[in-house]
């Protein structure tokens, strides 16, 4: 696998032909920073984790390259522009930032790291033991390309006219020199995988051999002095991912597929050729990045990298230590994204525990045989675990507004989540649960969760008061815990003079020929101008006894619309909403009211803020009662309106139609015309306003309120044979309503209803 120096330009040719270059400065920009402390790590299945003495706070993002005897490499890619490297030293945590203008660097288990500025020709060897000392330059020319680091020596290949490819290993010697030598017994097709040192003084290659179905795949233990082979593993049919070798054993992760799901298995064998393979299968691999291996003491260890960033769960994330004469695993770390190998056999890794959080750990031998010890070395100052950041949540929710839609927003540690938020109305316990996922990667920078919530509770329209919401989030990779946050919220809207439920839609009630009175809650359907009805529910039998049944809007304070009844001996009745669907015992306001052949009531037509009520006597005189807010005297003394209302046979209270602000009334006459009334404001009425002619046909008009939440008034139609129809408020005084529009609610045909108006 190709290491290539300069990561936004094209391979460079470089030639066979290498000269030393010696300098004493090489305009090289080297920057020491103070270590800073950091908290405890805590791997509880390995036993607690150590934290050095000295642990350096990295940048996030940051990802190790390599590591040598003093410290490690590491470095923190970047959308645009060149990616920030840094050494840090192991003893104290000091950190020595690379900042070379467009210089890439590498090393591997060494204290040497290589520098290469693009365009240049030149690697340059940097000591970080000790950094202020003289620099060394290896330059090599066109037909060369350089594929990586190899503790201090540089692994190259070159590819002669015939396509024959020969490997060799240069390195700057102690004088000055560079010396280089070349690897024999690699055949003449190598095509390079891994190759790092592992081992001191030994380095393992992966490489390829052959083409199509008759590719093979081996390993080689190399002298990264001589260059000599020092054994090889025979070749195999599968592919070969990360390799490894220690002074005893070899560990490899394979690639294979069964029933065309790609797995990994982890194998290991002794060193020398002798002895058997042990395989152990890790469980399917899916997408995205490799198996990383490494051997540390008597202890194999595997871990699919990257894990962190993932958007599904895997078994194989986890930084995980199997005894080489078999026993249980142990987990070291939950996930690891960038690992490499100190001189010292320990593997510096890049990765997370839930209790320590995001660093660089050391895995080294237990003094006593047993796991691996971690040990944090830098921290990166973030979680493993999911966290929660902070959430846009508000206290009280106006569901007025937005036409009843919200948009509630959490920022969490993790671009790529999945999880529900679930609402719950504290008096009725009814609840609505809203799933989500979020991706990770760039579709997603801020880590922000949003939930859009209709201001629905399932099919009905969320009722006004106190809520509970909880919000549970796993990540996506399945690295920790699930995330829990709940709280509390409060829903609030201006009171409407036909919802009986307290949840921001009109209420239509309609009594049926047995006297049972129903109530049918409107709400628009999402997506559409039409309405639907989500509930349709008895409210209450025995309402046959009265002559009319009447809404009134708020005349009593309460938030939620109340009745008033007139029993056939002429005595009028006030039954008060109690926001949950259903009504108070009822209140008598009092006798009489068998002089009036029409009531309405809805509107506030004196601008006062109480609903008032209207009624027409025989001989056509309308009258007004004025509300008075108060539920034991709900109604003030009789206000003559004016005369000529015999002509009408139904009058109808429509809040404010005409857009004039206050409350207004429809009247139909005998003809079938239909007449907007719009109020003063003073409890009279202007001019009126023909609306249009076949209204006739209707036996029912309503005034239900805001039906479309458009925020204007409509008007409720029905009669038996022809349906329910919507005529949508415009808010135009000259042409108050819109054409009709069918409602699926009391159909043509079925029950036939008198509907409250």
């Amino acid at each position: 696998m190709q290491n290539r120096l300069s990561g936004r330009r094209r391979r460079r040719h470089l030639a066979a032909a290498v000269t030393a270059v010696l300098a004493l400065t090489a305009g090289t920009a080297l920057t020491t920073v103070p270590a800073t402390a950091a908290t405890a790590a805590t791997g509880q299945e390995a036993g607690p984790a150590q934290v050095a003495a000295d642990v350096a706070t990295l940048p996030p993002g940051s990802q190790v390259l390599s590591a040598g005897s003093t410290g490690f490499l590491s470095t923190v890619p970047k959308e645009w522009g060149q990616p920030e490297y840094r050494w840090t030293a192991y003893e104290t945590g000091a950190i020595t930032v690379l900042n070379d203008p467009e210089t890439t660097y590498l090393g591997n288990s060494s204290d040497t790291v290589f520098s290469r500025k693009a365009g240049s020709l030149t690697h340059w060897l940097h000591d970080m033991a000790h950094p202020s000392g003289i620099l060394y330059g290896i330059s090599v020319n066109n037909g060369t390309y350089v594929r990586g680091a190899v503790g201090t020596a540089l692994v190259a290949t070159t590819t002669s006219p015939s396509g024959a490819v020969s490997v060799s290993l240069y390195r700057n010697n102690s004088d000055g020199r560079t010396s280089s030598v070349a690897v024999p017994d690699l055949p003449s097709d190598v095509r390079l995988g891994k190759t790092a040192v592992t081992t001191p003084g030994t380095a393992v290659f992966s490489y390829a051999s052959g083409s199509g179905d008759a590719t093979r795949y081996y390993l080689a233990a190399v002298d990264t002095f001589t260059g000599q082979v020092l054994e090889t593993r025979p070749g195999i049919a599968q592919s070969i991912g990360d390799a490894f070798l220690s002074a005893t054993h070899w560990s490899w992760i394979e690639y294979y597929e069964v029933d065309r799901v790609k797995r990994a298995r982890l194998a290991t064998a002794p060193r020398g050729g002798e002895g058997t393979t042990t395989y152990t299968d890790l469980g399917e691999l899916g997408g995205g990045n490799g198996v990383h291996t490494s051997l540390i003491g008597d202890w194999v260890t595997s871990a699919r990298t990257h894990g962190d960033t993932a958007e599904y769960p895997s078994a194989l994330y986890p930084l995980t230590a199997r005894p080489l004469g078999g026993g249980t695993p142990v987990k070291l770390l939950e996930h690891v994204s960038t690992a490499t190998t100190a001189p010292d056999g320990s593997l510096i890794a890049r990765g997370g525990t839930v209790d320590g959080g995001e660093g660089v750990y050391r895995i080294a031998a237990s003094d006593t045989g047993g796991a691996p010890t971690v040990t944090m070395i830098a921290t990166l100052n973030a979680p493993t675990a999911l966290t929660h950041v902070s959430n846009d949540v508000p206290a009280v929710l106006d569901l007025d507004r937005n036409n009843g839609r919200t948009r509630f927003t959490w920022t969490l540690s993790q671009p790529a989540v999945t999880g529900a938020f679930t609402l719950r109305h504290t008096r009725t316990g009814k609840t609505e649960k809203i799933e989500f996922a979020t991706s990770g990667g760039t579709s997603n920078p801020g880590n922000k969760v949003r939930v859009d919530w209709a201001g629905m509770l399932g099919t009905v329209s969320a009722y006004n008061g106190d809520y509970t919401w909880e919000f549970r989030a796993r990540p996506s990779s399945g690295i920790g815990p699930e995330l829990k946050k709940t709280g509390s919220l409060k829903v609030v809207r201006k009171a409407l003079p036909h919802d009986y439920t307290d949840n921001g839609t009109p209420d239509v009630l309609a009594r049926d020929s047995a006297g049972r009175l129903w109530r049918d809650d409107l709400v628009r359907n999402d997506g559409l101008i039409e309405g639907y009805s989500t509930e349709h529910k008895l409210i209450g039998s025995g309402w046959n006894g009265y002559t009319q049944v009447e809404a009134v809007g708020n005349v009593a304070g309460a938030a939620a619309g109340d009745l008033v009844a007139r029993d056939r001996d002429g005595n009028l009745w006030l039954y008060l909403g109690k926001g949950d669907g259903t009504f108070a015992t009822r209140l008598k306001v009092g006798p009489g009211w068998n002089a009036y052949n029409k009531i309405a009531g809805g509107s506030d037509v004196n601008n006062d803020g109480w609903s008032d009520l209207f009624a027409t006597d025989t001989s056509g005189v309308l009258w007004l009662y004025k509300g008075t807010g108060n539920w034991r005297t709900p109604y003030g003394s009789r206000t003559r309106v004016g005369g000529g209302w015999g002509a009408m046979n139904q009058i109808t209270a429509t809040g404010d139609l005409g857009g004039t602000v206050h409350g207004d009334l429809v009247a139909r006459d005998t003809t079938g015309v239909l007449w907007l009334y719009p109020s003063t404001g003073t409890g009279t009425f202007g001019p009126r306003v023909r609306i249009g002619g076949g209204w006739g046909g209707y036996t029912h008009l309503v005034g239900a309120g805001d039906i479309d939440r458009d925020g204007r008034a409509d008007l409720f139609a029905y009669s038996p044979g022809g349906g329910s129809y919507l005529h949508q408020g415009t808010g135009n005084l000259s042409a108050p309503l819109a054409p009709r529009m069918q409602l699926p609610v009391y159909r043509a045909g079925s029950t036939s209803y008198n509907l409250i108006g």
